[in-house]
């Protein structure tokens, strides 16, 4: 399954989000060099749900999402973007059926070593369900 370019679509063709980093929106990592704010996405498990008689049918995928700005307030107001965004979205994108989008959470972090003054990091979780066909 492809869901990090799914994901990749939902919140790029969402004009808030859009409007905010553009398509500053990355798997991973970004490069040093990529202007403040921004988006990665991290797949942390899948879990296929397993059937008696053939492959699962369906995936659980757990994923981090996480806007990268250079104040505080930034990085909530995209946070809250992303999650407008994706929670309980539904629906086929770049050939993935996805059954639900499920908000779970969030953390604040900041990392005082990166950047001349820190960088605001807020990292959100959210369960994803997606149908194989």
């Amino acid at each position: 399954m492809d869901i990090g370019k799914a994901i990749y679509n939902i919140l790029s063709e969402n004009v808030p989000v859009a409007a905010r980093v553009d398509t500053r929106i990355f798997p991973n990592v970004a490069t040093q060099s990529v202007a403040f704010p921004f988006i990665i996405y991290d797949v942390q498990s899948d879990s296929p749900e397993d059937t008696k008689d053939g492959v699962a049918n369906l995936d659980i995928t757990n994923m981090m999402v996480s806007a990268y700005a250079d104040t505080y307030l930034d990085a909530t107001s995209i946070g809250g973007l992303i999650r407008d965004a994706l929670d309980r979205y539904t629906g086929t994108n770049s050939g993935v059926v996805i059954n639900t989008i499920v908000f779970e959470g969030y953390n604040d972090v900041f990392d005082d070593m990166s950047g001349s003054e820190g960088i605001y990091r807020k990292s959100l979780d959210f369960k994803i369900r997606i149908i194989n066909t």
